[in-house]
């Protein structure tokens, strides 16, 4: 047992000043505005997934997970499959477990692994006995939400890092030979 607290293992290198200060603004400026736009509009442009987006999009901004791709499709797989499975099966814990793992998968197979995503069939299927979910939920707050928080990282990331964000965009029409 003395190893699990005494390791000898690496930590990741402690972020700088700057970088603390970008997942600060990012998160705020993001979660304020998506629920002030919710107010404002009177659609709803947040769900609790884009808490952890923003962790990803703010902290590791270079990581595959947190390229628009991976953000705006990940959201839109994984509350797509969170969807149809309500509709076609409704909500038991085998269908809400089936769900994430469909998720999961049809996120990997679309290369749009984003991981608070996953949360998604989780969100709708634990919820639909107190909202009344249809595909609309696609639309507001799950694209719109997302692609409001890539526009802002894409300010943030771009205005305290060095390194350009994103890495790629949505990469429809990717000629690469090993697509």
């Amino acid at each position: 047992m003395k190893s699990f607290f005494f390791s000898k293992e690496k930590l990741p290198p402690k972020p700088r000043n700057i970088e603390l200060l970008q997942s600060l603004v990012g998160g705020f400026v993001s979660i304020l505005f998506l629920i002030g736009f919710s107010q404002f509009t009177h659609y709803t442009f947040i769900m609790a997934p884009f808490g952890a987006s923003c962790v990803i999009l703010f902290a590791v901004s270079q990581s595959p997970l947190a390229q628009p791709r991976n953000v705006i499709f990940g959201h839109l797989i994984a509350a797509f499959v969170g969807l149809v499975f309500l509709k076609l099966f409704g909500t038991n814990i085998i269908v809400i477990a089936l769900a994430v793992g469909v998720a999961i998968v049809a996120m990997q197979y679309f290369r749009s692994v984003h991981p608070p995503a996953g949360a998604n069939p989780l969100v709708i299927l634990l919820t639909a006995d107190k909202i009344d979910y249809d595909f609309t939920f696609l639309l507001f707050p799950v694209l719109s939400g997302a692609v409001i928080l890539v526009a802002i990282a894409y300010i943030i990331d771009n205005l305290f890092n060095k390194k350009h964000w994103p890495i790629y965009w949505l990469a429809l029409f990717n000629n690469n030979k090993e697509s």
